[in-house]
């Protein structure tokens, strides 16, 4: 807990327009007055306005007309994204994984979460694209502490065949999704962020009165992210597929090999775009 507070925060604008998607009453003029001031966040907006990603057919160049075309929930996950890649650290300790790595694994999983919902005809639940960016939050606070048991956790990961969040909970009483959920929480984060960094690993532990379509959708897209080769760590071969995610959502291994294959530019187009 003390690790979580002492974290760099997301910027001030990002922690306002995340009270402000949670507004039924907050208006593409209340997105306008947060963003404008914020150079920085009003580049990196327009610069994803006219990327590929989104393929809108004319060129974006004001705030105001970005909010228009995209609408308040793709400018907030904007946001979000260029607000956690600048708080990302050089090097994960723990987890041997560098900033780029670490960043091109959440990018592909937020991408890849869209689009299986796409192709499994699901219909996409809000801020799935933040929810998938944002699902290793707890790995920021977590990794100094895992680093201490780095040996540990090797020999336990070779020796078993238990998942990397069950092996986290066996050396340090708590894993990088129960973290995750308490740092969501402390920056002030949408629910939906909040439930899918605490059970992207345990998707049967889904609380009943809660949607665990989200939740699904972001397990199967980082559990492909790591088949693809997005954001390798110690955990790699430690990595499955829940299979009542399975059940659920009624993938194939088709559906897998074409969604990784059909996503590989985008995911890389907008890995480079805010890559810290």
């Amino acid at each position: 807990m003390s690790r979580i507070d002492n974290l760099p925060t997301l910027p001030t604008a990002v922690a306002q327009l995340s009270k402000l998607i949670a507004s039924p009453t907050a208006s593409a003029k209340d997105f306008e007055k947060v963003i404008k001031p914020d150079p920085s966040l009003t580049a990196n907006l327009l610069r994803l306005a006219n990327s590929a990603y989104f393929g809108l057919r004319r060129e974006v160049t004001s705030v105001k007309q970005a909010i228009t075309l995209l609408g308040n929930k793709r400018v907030f996950e904007i946001a979000a994204s260029a607000g956690f890649s600048r708080v990302i650290p050089s090097v994960l300790p723990g987890y041997n994984i560098k900033s780029a790595d670490f960043w091109l694994h959440s990018i592909a999983v937020a991408v890849l979460a869209e689009r299986l919902a796409t192709e499994l005809r699901i219909q996409v639940p809000g801020l799935l694209f933040t929810a998938g960016l944002l699902h290793d939050l707890g790995k920021l606070a977590i990794g100094s502490f895992l680093a201490d048991e780095q040996g540990a956790l090797l020999e336990k990961l070779k020796q078993q065949d238990a998942s990397f969040s069950m092996t986290e909970r066996e050396l340090l009483g708590t894993d990088h999704g129960e973290v995750g959920e308490e740092i969501a929480k402390q920056w002030d984060l949408p629910e939906a962020v909040i439930w899918t960094s605490k059970w992207h690993h345990q998707p049967t532990k889904v609380d009943e009165n809660i949607d665990s379509t989200l939740v699904d959708l972001v397990h199967l897209a980082d559990s492909v992210a790591h088949m693809f080769g997005y954001g390798a760590d110690v955990g790699e071969l430690a990595r499955s597929i829940d299979t009542s995610v399975a059940t659920r959502l009624g993938f194939d291994v088709h559906t897998i090999e074409f969604v990784g294959g059909d996503t590989e530019e985008q995911i890389r187009e907008m890995g480079e775009m805010f890559k810290s």
